[in-house]
């Protein structure tokens, strides 16, 4: 295809703002040689973004790194530091996107930012609510995470930077019995 075909391709397909390989190969019917070339070059020419292995995103909806991280690393949903962040009970901005998956942990350094997948019994992979087309742990579950995953020495102290006013000590008190933690006692008071 040449470029213009391409662009008419992007925008016709619009709605989709993530495109995997073999999608890509379904939707056009080239050779899988061919269109390998082709997003090469497109991805060199800047008229597509390689977001990793497989995966590009489309120039006329681009997607956000959250939607990228529902993506490309399945079963997956934001929890730790960013989705505490985002609940306003972790005051600081994190410098990467943080979720939580039960396969391997992973990382993936995208053209829109840093995604690390930390892995989590599948027991306790639960607590998540749908925020458009991706998914976020509750705050009482993100903070569950974060102690369970990081395993602070000392857990008091690991909380001191958090705004825990807003949690739901009820929520709180039931996942952390589901999940087998003992909360700190600043969270219990």
């Amino acid at each position: 295809m040449r470029l213009k075909d391409w662009l008419d391709f992007f925008k016709k397909h619009k709605d989709i703002k993530i495109f995997y390989w073999h999608h890509l190969k379904l939707l056009t019917d080239m050779k899988p040689h061919t269109l390998r070339v082709s997003l090469k070059r497109l991805n060199e020419k800047k008229v597509i973004q390689r977001i990793c292995r497989g995966y590009y995103a489309n120039p006329f909806n681009l997607p956000s790194l959250e939607e990228i991280s529902s993506v490309i690393y399945l079963p997956s949903y934001i929890s730790l530091e960013s989705a505490l962040s985002r609940w306003g009970v972790l005051s600081q901005i994190p410098q990467l996107l943080t979720c939580v998956t039960t396969k391997l942990p992973q990382k993936f350094n995208t053209p829109f930012g840093n995604i690390e997948y930390h892995q989590i019994k599948k027991g306790y992979f639960w607590g998540f609510v749908q925020e458009g087309s991706y998914s976020m742990a509750g705050p009482e579950k993100a903070l569950l995470d974060y102690l369970y995953l990081k395993k602070e020495k000392d857990p008091e102290k690991a909380l001191f930077e958090l705004d825990l006013k807003n949690l739901n000590l009820n929520k709180l008190k039931s996942f952390a019995r589901r999940m087998k933690i003992t909360p700190p006692s600043q969270l219990l008071s």
